[in-house]
């Protein structure tokens, strides 16, 4: 588990991409695995949790619909929490590569990229 911010004793919610990069940016300091994290080690790393991820959906059926529920049917819970791990892990390596490449503002170009949707 990654360790939160603390105020004092208390520890501190993130509220934004990045306190989340921060967390991400402490634990991979504190373990020293800043050497190993490249542009290149952090994108092939992301490569494959994302194909970790398309592995749960790859033979689901969409249901021609786009809501949770109806993509989630039959699907037991055990993989409904598995998947949330995925979702986790590439947005962990995708952070993390970010922060690499020194892209600070990605919390406002993802806000604004929605905005353009």
């Amino acid at each position: 588990m990654l360790d939160r911010p603390s105020i004092g004793n208390e520890e501190k919610e993130p509220e934004t991409v990045s306190d989340v990069t921060a967390i991400i940016s402490d634990f991979s300091t504190a373990r020293l695995w800043t050497s190993f994290h490249t542009p290149r080690s952090l994108t092939l790393a992301l490569m494959g949790e994302m194909g970790e991820l398309a592995e749960l959906v790859q033979f689901r059926t969409d249901l021609g619909k786009s809501n949770s529920e109806d993509f989630f049917h039959g699907w037991t819970e055990k993989e409904i929490e598995h998947l949330g791990q995925e979702f986790a892990d590439v947005s962990i390596y995708l952070l993390r590569l970010a922060d690499i490449c020194s892209i600070r503002n990605l919390g406002e170009v993802a806000e604004s990229s929605a905005t353009a949707l």
